[in-house]
């Protein structure tokens, strides 16, 4: 004996979304219709269609903004683990449009995880860089980068709001980042972060960490990132 099989409501909710945004050709970050006109359009209860967002939003399919709505959301931007590019470099491969918005940048000293990622003394002076990274305008990475301060003498005189950390690294001191080791794991904004990213506290976000070096095996750079997987994906080639 065998029985019909019937998707879930939350399933055939996301299926009429999915419908709505090709027939309509909705085009990524043009905003959907509000919840309540799709609960109307569609007879859903507002669980069922929140549920369904949900889903979207953590596929890729669809993004939403704090006090705005429910939008479209573009292509992931795919950072391949092997290159050591910048995450502008990245953005510029891809032909996305790129821009920072800086959240501070000053001297400080070196805590002990800071020194120890450095291969520094603790309280040497570093190099503190936080920006948020924008795609089109929509804020998808929250990064903090952390340099020798003495290493690099006057960096903190440079706008990186303008300016690519890497090409002035390379251009100005003359350095040349040829590997690194990263880490990746999954994490959820508190209050601040979730402000910069423009997003509701406690969203998953993928947390990476890492060190880069250059040809001598010197420790460059230690970073730190908050990227929203709806705009970003990791990825890596197998080889055997």
């Amino acid at each position: 004996m065998t029985s019909e099989y019937r998707s879930r409501p939350r399933d055939e909710a996301a299926e009429l979304i999915e419908c709505y945004i090709i027939e309509n050709g909705i085009s990524a970050y043009q905003k959907l219709p509000s919840e309540r006109d799709m609960c109307a359009m569609w007879c859903l209860n507002r669980t069922t269609l929140r549920s369904a967002i949900h889903r979207l939003v953590t596929e890729g399919v669809l993004y939403n903004r704090i006090g705005a709505g429910t939008f479209v959301a573009p292509q992931k931007l795919v950072r391949n683990l092997q290159d050591v590019v910048g995450f502008g470099s990245a953005a510029c491969n891809a032909g996305r449009e790129l821009s920072t918005r800086l959240i501070s940048s000053g001297v400080r000293e070196a805590n002990k995880q800071i020194a120890q990622k450095m291969k520094l003394p603790l309280g040497h002076k570093i190099f503190v860089l936080e920006r948020v990274r924008l795609l089109e305008n929509v804020p998808a990475l929250l990064e903090t980068a952390y340099l020798d301060a003495q290493r690099f003498k006057g960096i903190e005189e440079f706008d990186f709001s303008k300016l690519s950390l890497y090409y002035v690294l390379e251009e100005n001191y003359h350095i040349r980042i040829t590997h690194g080791e990263e880490k990746l794991n999954v994490t959820y904004t508190d209050e601040e972060e979730a402000q910069h990213l423009e997003i509701s506290e406690g969203v998953p976000v993928i947390y990476q960490t890492g060190v880069v070096s250059d040809e001598n095996n010197v420790p460059v750079e230690y970073f730190k990132s908050i990227a929203r997987s709806e705009y970003i994906r990791f990825a890596s080639v197998l080889v055997r």
